[in-house]
């Protein structure tokens, strides 16, 4: 995929102090996480997912976990740094949610599973070039599928 999304605890240097603690989703992957990483601590943390929503809900349950250690003031913040230092703003619960559902909504997918597929790597062959597939297996079924369409047209 693209990166993926990148979860991790930060501690955001010169940020406002009320919301310098935060559970962050870097969009982008590893490499787009701000530097002010904590160590990982929670179940989660320190990982990339492919699928926002499931970033989302692990943020949300590292967030919930830090805050009962103690961190009462941890908030969930997502965004894209570009590759600079960029502080994410916290959002509330629903924000986050509805976010990571759009997210997901416009990601690739696989014109035969519906699975998320890696734009820069994917699969397609030449009954349709325009189609875009997460495998050679689904490239293939779907190739088949045309060709047996194209040889037994339904009658009206």
């Amino acid at each position: 995929m693209s990166g993926g999304y990148f979860v991790s605890r930060q501690h955001y240097w010169g940020a406002d102090p009320d919301d310098a603690h935060v559970v962050e989703i870097a969009g982008g992957g590893l490499d787009y996480a701000n530097p002010d990483m904590l160590s990982p601590r929670y179940a989660g943390e320190g990982e990339t997912y492919e699928d926002p929503r499931e970033a989302a809900a692990a943020a949300r349950e590292i967030c919930k976990a830090w805050r009962g250690d103690g961190q009462t003031d941890a908030k969930v913040a997502y965004g894209y740094t570009g590759g600079c230092t960029l502080p994410f703003e916290p959002v509330e619960e629903q924000e986050l949610m509805a976010w990571a559902e759009k997210e997901y909504q416009d990601l690739p997918k696989c014109n035969r599973c519906g699975a998320l597929r890696d734009p820069d790597k994917s699969w397609w062959h030449g009954a349709d070039p325009d189609l875009r597939y997460c495998s050679q297996y689904c490239a293939e079924e779907d190739y088949w599928r045309i060709c047996q369409d194209r040889e037994d047209p339904e009658e009206d």
